[in-house]
Parts: structure tokens; C-alpha cells; sequence
């Protein structure tokens, strides 16, 4: 099973926060658990290719973890097999997968036209900066 080792997660993180301090849980995890997370947390009960749980503004969070935004859950197997699928080059999703879900924790979202436009805008940026197309443009 392939996975990306955390340099490469360190260095996709770096393009989004620069030099601010930040931390953030990240969860590799089989298609069981994605599944049963999806189902508990959004009633879907599908796996999928990564969940992302922004932290709160409770004052716990705010004192006893400054710098903590959130929770990122992965699921190797199924963003291996959607590289496949997308016929992406497989570092290449996976970054767009990092990226994707830390945007999630910075309350970027795609429920709307505007905000997929903005969010997608962000996530090309960021991966242009690491080296990578736009993961918006079919091959």
C-alpha cells in the first residue's frame, strides 16, 4: 500500500501556512474506518477519500491547544485506487488530497458555485507552488 512518507505531508503543509505554527492530527486509515466515519460523522455510509475535522472555538481548544485546527482522516487505499481511476499521477492526488482537506480545516468549502470557485482557486495555487497541474484539468 502506497502512502506518502512525512516529508512529503510536511512539504504540502508548508505551502499553505508559510512559517505560521500550526498542528494539526492527520489519520491514515483502511476502508472500514473511512466507511464507518463517513457514516457516524456525515450519514453516509460509503467509504471515501478523506475527512476533515475543523477544531472548534471552544476556550479548551483555544488554551490548551494554541495552535491545533483540526483533524485530516486518509484512506491510502482509496486514494490509490482514485489516482488510478483519474489516471493521476499518484503523488500528485495525494497532495491534492492533503491540500484539499487542510483547506477544509480553514473553513474553505464547496457547497455553493462561489465557494468551490474559491476553494479550487486556493488548492490550484498551492499546487502550483509544490510543482504540480491544476487537479481541476482533465488529463
Amino acid at each position: 500500500m502506497f502512502f506518502p512518507k512525512k516529508k512529503f505531508f510536511l512539504s504540502c503543509l508548508k505551502k499553505i501556512f508559510k512559517k505560521k505554527k500550526v498542528e494539526i492530527t492527520i489519520r491514515l486509515v483502511d476502508l472500514i474506518e473511512i466507511q464507518s466515519l463517513n457514516k457516524k460523522y456525515r450519514n453516509k455510509n460509503i467509504p471515501t477519500n478523506v475527512l476533515s475535522f475543523p477544531a472548534t472555538n471552544s476556550i479548551y481548544i483555544k488554551h490548551k491547544f494554541q495552535h491545533y485546527i483540526g483533524d485530516i482522516i486518509l484512506c491510502a487505499h482509496y486514494i490509490n485506487k482514485e489516482s488510478l481511476l483519474l489516471q493521476k499521477n499518484i503523488l500528485e492526488h495525494w497532495a491534492h488530497m492533503i491540500i484539499h482537506s487542510t483547506l477544509h480545516l480553514l473553513h474553505y468549502t464547496h457547497n455553493t458555485t462561489q465557494s468551490a470557485k474559491q476553494m479550487q482557486t486556493a488548492e490550484n495555487t498551492i499546487m502550483k507552488k509544490l510543482g504540480f497541474l491544476n487537479p481541476y484539468n482533465l488529463y
